[in-house]
């Protein structure tokens, strides 16, 4: 079964593109196995991000028409047309207008698990906090989405380290409530950006490097970051 992972936040500069860059990275090796998909018609940051993917593992759709309008069913034709893709997983990188559609799109469109199920795909939600004075807009949209999701598909909650810096009691907040609605709780992306190291990695970041691009230092404290917080998606 494809399995198609939604990375998705209303509040932008949370660290979405970070987290699929990163994906990005840990599934490298995967060769013809993953695709990612820039879904952010405003900036398209990843796919400057993931170049070092190559063509073939790259795509972008907009979900905007000849009005620059946000049409959800862009991305029910999208979905429709990866079916038979030899693809295993893909990945979705929503920018934040198109992450504001897609409560939308479930609780007004279509029946998305009946959908999902008739074209043979497992979805999977992986919700984006940031923290400090992004963390109120985060939760309020992690509270919508998840009741239109209605417990109908997994999701997995993100915690941008950085973002949470001297902000510890937001941080042990959020721990809380996710282990009271049972929900797993992840985290990624520790660069301290005024750091010699951080800065290296934040600059190969934005120029879309792989990980044999950066020098040894950055290299192998993103090794560290992969083999520590992304595991699960180098071993499948």
């Amino acid at each position: 079964m494809k399995q198609l992972h939604f990375i998705v936040q209303a509040k932008g500069g949370v660290g979405k593109s970070m987290l699929t860059y990163l994906l990005g990275l840990a599934k490298d090796d995967d060769k013809n196995q993953s695709l990612f998909v820039d879904v952010d018609s405003s900036t398209q940051t990843s796919t400057r991000q993931l170049k070092f993917l190559g063509e073939n593992r790259m795509e972008t759709l907009s979900l905007l028409n000849d009005k620059e309008v946000l049409v959800r069913d862009n991305l029910v034709s999208y979905l429709e047309s990866i079916v038979n893709l030899p693809f295993n997983n893909v990945f979705f990188d929503f920018g934040a207008p198109e992450s504001e559609q897609v409560p939308a799109l479930i609780d007004r469109d279509l029946p998305l698990k009946e959908f999902m199920e008739e074209l043979g795909f497992n979805a999977h939600f992986h919700l984006v906090i940031g923290g400090g004075g992004a963390y109120k807009s985060s939760v309020d949209y992690m509270k919508k989405i998840l009741k239109s999701l209605n417990g109908d598909f997994d999701v997995t909650i993100w915690k941008s380290i950085t973002t949470f810096n001297n902000f510890q009691n937001l941080a042990e907040e959020l721990s809380e409530n996710c282990k009271k609605m049972n929900l797993p709780l992840r985290q990624f992306a520790d660069f301290d950006p005024s750091s010699n190291l951080g800065s290296q990695i934040l600059d190969g970041v934005r120029k879309g490097y792989s990980l044999s691009d950066y020098q040894t230092g950055a290299r192998l404290r993103l090794k560290k970051e992969l083999t520590e917080n992304f595991k699960d998606e180098i071993q499948n």
